[in-house]
């Protein structure tokens, strides 16, 4: 069987289970929506019409959890040739249960054939018998996609948000504002998308309207995947400064960039009107995503501007900071504040240890020889782990190879050649990691050849136990999900399906 991940415990049975055209479902109404899930994968391949009822006979049965669990995320899956059962104790395990499900049967599932020619055949639905216990070695699985250099259209990222789901990763780590674009509306400051959502001279570029986010966010919500906005500061803010000049150091002009690197011009910090800008947009943020998390980046912001700044030295001295890093700590931690106002956790990149992290902040490491997870550990901060030496999908597969990254432990940092474990004096601070597929070189028609296999070595990684993992077997299972991947729209690239 080519689960992916592979599953804690997975005991083969004798037998088959058939599907015929009266198959239904039976579910609590708390088991609803992944009930939902199943029977639209059914309906559409099979054309049945799949009833969902309260209790009673049923091929499928969701089954309140009756026993000691994993957590919120663990289920059962048992399989007989008279039908199939999925208990969890919660929601998100009857989630990942339905995914085990899909995954068990034929890729056809799906329902949209990869070759628009291929003709459609009658063909026998079945299951194989099996007992299943599963739960997650990590609570944090994502994924990161940025639409701030390339804008990808909707219909794109609920593609990836299904991929994220079958294979049982819960974050979608979107990244909405660059140097090279911003692409969320706001209401308050029209400009940011009639300016900052444009590149080159030929217009080139796009945006989310507010109706847009909403349909992704509802999207991923019913299949249990929570959206983590990025919306960048200080640094990397180039374009909604070509849309607001005053709200740089200079007063501009400024331009939306057209190629890749870290730009000197960044939000001043000595101007009240930045954080009147950055609290409007990121109360729209909080309305938009009812997530637990807002990603603030706080990365790659050079301090050139503000040391010839008047105003950001003016600052400096009235808050009695050491200097220019202490001054990004205190911008970065003046808006962690107001997000707390709202209810909202704040996700930071690593380079906020530099000047001290504020307290509460959830620091994303992916710096591979800087040990940012051990210090943010030993500081008492949660970790979400992405080092740029196994995880950065964007790079070439002859670099990062499939086998590359199936090789990252989330609980091991450094590079490619000083793999040592980290020093974590509170393991249950390493909440998870995610992989990121930044987006310069990775237009949107290239996110599944660019993506896959290799986000399945994440994947697998974040939510299998370390225990009993092989490569050869691994590899297998890796490779038979290619037509799967290919009718969801994200076919895998060549090269990375043969690990090379």
């Amino acid at each position: 069987m080519n689960l992916l991940p592979r599953p804690n415990r997975l005991e083969p049975a004798a037998g088959t289970l058939t599907l015929t055209p009266d198959t239904a479902i039976a579910a609590p109404p708390e088991a609803r929506a992944p009930a939902e899930l199943l029977a639209g994968w059914l309906r559409t391949a099979t054309g049945w019409p799949v009833p969902i009822r309260a209790a009673g006979p049923a091929a499928f049965a969701f089954v309140a959890h009756d026993g000691p669990g994993k957590g919120p995320e663990s289920y059962l899956v048992d399989i007989t040739p008279t039908g199939a059962t999925m208990t969890a104790p919660q929601p998100a395990g009857w989630f990942h249960a339905a995914q085990t499900i899909r995954q068990l049967l034929s890729p056809m599932v799906e329902g949209v054939s990869p070759v628009p020619t291929m003709e459609w055949h009658p063909m026998t639905w079945t299951l194989p018998c099996l007992a299943l216990k599963d739960h997650p070695r990590f609570g944090w699985r994502g994924f990161l996609i940025d639409s701030g250099r390339h804008f990808l259209p909707v219909e794109t990222v609920k593609r990836v948000v299904d991929a994220l789901a079958l294979y049982k990763m819960n974050r979608l780590h979107w990244h909405l504002t660059e140097d090279q674009g911003w692409r969320l509306a706001i209401a308050k400051y029209p400009k940011l998308t009639e300016v900052g959502a444009w590149r080159g001279p030929t217009r080139y570029g796009g945006f989310y309207t507010r109706e847009d986010i909403q349909s992704v966010v509802a999207y991923a919500t019913a299949r249990n995947v929570e959206v983590v906005p990025e919306i960048e500061l200080p640094g990397h803010a180039q374009a909604a400064l070509a849309a607001y000049p005053h709200l740089g150091c200079t007063g501009g002009p400024y331009e939306v960039a057209t190629k890749w690197g870290i730009f000197e011009d960044v939000y001043c910090a000595g101007n009240d009107q930045v954080f009147e800008f950055l609290e409007a947009v990121l109360t729209e943020v909080c309305d938009l995503f009812p997530g637990r998390a807002i990603h603030l980046g706080a990365d790659e912001c050079p301090k050139v501007r503000w040391k010839a700044c008047p105003k950001c030295q003016a600052r400096i001295k009235k808050e009695g900071l050491k200097d220019e890093h202490a001054l990004q700590t205190w911008f970065v931690h003046r808006i962690i504040r107001f997000l707390e106002t709202k209810g909202k956790r704040s996700i930071c990149w690593d380079e906020i240890l530099e000047g001290g992290p504020p307290p509460g902040v959830i620091v994303q490491a992916w710096r591979a020889n800087e040990k940012a997870v051990s210090k943010a550990v030993a500081a008492g901060h949660e970790v979400i782990h992405s080092p740029y030496s196994h995880v950065y999908l964007n790079e070439t597969q002859a670099w990062c190879t499939l086998e590359h990254v199936w090789g990252w432990d989330p609980l091991v940092e450094g590079d490619k050649k000083d793999l040592t474990p980290a020093v974590l004096p509170r393991p249950e601070l390493l909440i998870g990691g995610e992989g990121c597929l930044w987006g310069e070189w990775c237009p949107p028609n290239r996110i599944g050849w660019q993506a896959f296999p290799r986000l399945l070595a994440v994947a697998e990684r974040l939510w299998s136990k370390d225990e009993g993992r092989d490569w050869t077997e691994f590899h297998a299972r890796a490779l038979a999900q290619a037509d799967r991947l290919s009718y969801l729209g994200l076919t895998p690239g060549p090269e990375q399906i043969s690990g090379s």
